[in-house]
């Protein structure tokens, strides 16, 4: 039988549910995403800062003139810094409020309401904390904090009223801050006065049996706005504004939800989705489940329950994909992350870089995600200048210098370039995709035992930097896998004899692993062609 020549393409998203031999999706992939169903490289990640003094529990980004400003929490602290518009940082300023309870369990919400109220009216970053990181049930604690968006002085303590509480978190429906949690407990503020929780305009309700962990905007209908939409630990609650006395009504979507942890929540378009405690779940007008047959097992079953607290979601609208980052197996911190693509209608997943992230938000202006770091970095030599007032620090030789040595944590800036960037060190990020199997006995209705025989590959692909690709595959499910040579795809192929890949290979059950691994590589798949024809009869391998 003459080769026959067919194009190498598997259904979009990685399959890690059930066995490998049962599906016609991709099985394995680091760092890839897919997009018109072909795989392709995800972006590089640039540190923009190197001080944050502890692990971030929860960041909020704001862009004003060109700048954008970031709030970061830990168990410790509040800071701040900001980006200019060619992504260089400034200093990091602590605005820790001298009031502020640490503790290594703090886990942070933020948002920004304009102060309308108070003599200097502007912007003002509201900071909720709480012990919550052992179990989203927490009831003790509950602080919250206002100070100036774009300022750097200490946040100041808003008193919470005594029969309230604020374990849960904050959400801003402007003109109100919202408060809430423990035993289904929400507050408002005076219109416009984030610091007033108790004067004219303010008020509360329960609304729930069980504490309520997050709030977000929901569009109102006419004479209904400002809305919102309330997580509690089993429901899921709607507030509308009504006027009069009331204020704010508030009804119950579902009384039968769940929720994994509070930053598990995240708005796309109007639709809001987040992890529950065994299932991914939506409200688009009512609470459904997203469907999820690819990795849905993978991410329960290696999930570290014990962690599940610092589980937090983020977007990358430009590829229409939505991640939720989570510690996996043994780990404390978020070292995987699952990620749906909503244009593909489809799930794949990644490890993470280093030993993980801590919390991430996209900044809509800015247009990229920032996330934390789970690694200190190394040592620092900084330089200092002694000037009128404060120390400035710089890089250029000044006539009065002081040397201190800095440790902390990264912020990075994702979906920028192809590399990882740290400073003055750039080095490349893996990235591969392994296809579903390719095999003579897959279906039909008179299927042969025979293998497949590879005789050659014409690559197509848009490509930067060499690629390798490799066969791999096993006589039936229950044999060893057995692992060809690693053949290169050149970038720009050296001999005519290179712009194709020539294999002599068979395996019965056959994959093909394509790998990335290259200081500035990059790739987005085409219309791969392989040559094949029926190889031997064996059924059998080795084992073990």
């Amino acid at each position: 039988m003459p080769l026959q020549p067919m194009v190498l393409k598997s259904l979009p998203g990685i399959k890690r549910d059930g066995t490998k031999f049962e599906g016609e999706y991709y099985v394995d992939g680091q760092w890839v995403r897919w997009q018109r169903g072909l795989p392709r490289k995800i972006g590089g990640y640039r540190s923009v800062s190197r001080y944050i003094k502890e692990i971030c529990r929860g960041m909020k980004t704001y862009t004003e003139n060109s700048f954008t400003y970031f709030h970061l929490g830990s168990a410790n602290y509040i800071e701040r810094l900001e980006l200019d518009s060619i992504g260089a940082s400034s200093l990091v300023f602590d605005r820790t409020p001298t009031t502020l309870v640490g503790s290594q369990a703090n886990i942070w919400q933020f948002d920004v309401l304009y102060d309308s109220v108070n003599i200097t009216p502007s912007n003002k970053i509201i900071a909720q904390v709480a012990p919550n990181a052992g179990c989203i049930c927490n009831d003790l604690g509950g602080q919250v904090f206002v100070g100036d968006l774009l300022g750097t002085a200490p946040l100041t303590e808003v008193t919470i009223p005594a029969s309230e509480n604020a374990t849960g978190g904050v959400v801003v429906l402007h003109p109100y801050l919202f408060y809430f949690g423990s035993d289904g407990a929400l507050g408002w503020s005076v219109p416009g006065d984030p610091t007033d929780l108790s004067g004219s305009g303010s008020g509360s309700a329960r609304v729930a049996a069980q504490k309520i962990v997050r709030g977000l905007p929901l569009r109102g209908g006419p004479g209904n706005a400002p809305a919102g939409l309330f997580w509690s630990a089993d429901a899921v609650i709607r507030a509308s504004f009504i006027g009069g006395a009331q204020l704010f009504q508030f009804d119950t979507i579902t009384s039968q939800s769940s929720i994994l942890s509070a930053a598990s929540v995240i708005e796309y378009d109007g639709i809001y989705m987040w992890c529950g405690t065994d299932r991914f779940l939506m409200f688009n007008g009512v609470v459904r489940e997203i469907p999820n047959s690819l990795n849905l097992n993978y991410f329960f079953d290696g999930l570290n329950r014990s962690a599940a607290q610092r589980v937090f979601a983020y977007k990358v609208p430009r590829f229409g994909e939505v991640w939720w980052c989570y510690p996996r197996g043994d780990a404390t911190e978020c070292t995987h992350a699952v990620i749906y693509n909503i244009r593909e209608n489809t799930w794949y997943d990644t490890e993470l870089p280093g030993l993980g992230r801590t919390a991430g938000e996209f900044s809509p202006v800015y247009g990229k995600p920032f996330l934390t770091d789970a690694e200190q970095t190394p040592p620092t030599v900084i330089n200092f200048r002694i000037t009128e007032g404060d120390d400035d620090r710089i890089t250029e030789d000044g006539d009065s210098r002081i040397l201190e040595t800095v440790e902390g944590y990264r912020v990075w800036q994702h979906e920028t370039g192809t590399n990882l960037i740290d400073g003055q060190i750039v080095s490349a990020i893996q990235s591969f995709f392994e296809t579903a199997d390719l095999s003579l006995v897959a279906g039909g209705s008179n299927p042969v035992s025979r293998s497949v025989h590879v005789d050659m590959m014409e690559p197509d692909f848009v490509q930067s930097g060499d690629m390798t690709v490799t066969i791999t595959g096993r006589a039936n499910s229950k044999s060893k896998e057995v692992a060809g040579p690693t053949m290169t795809i050149y970038e720009n192929p050296p001999t005519p004899y290179e712009q194709v890949v020539n294999f002599k290979e068979e395996r019965r059950q056959l994959r093909f692993r394509f790998e990335s691994n290259t200081v500035n590589g990059d790739y987005q798949m085409g219309q791969v062609i392989i040559h094949v024809e029926p190889g031997t009869g064996t059924v059998l391998g080795g084992v073990n």
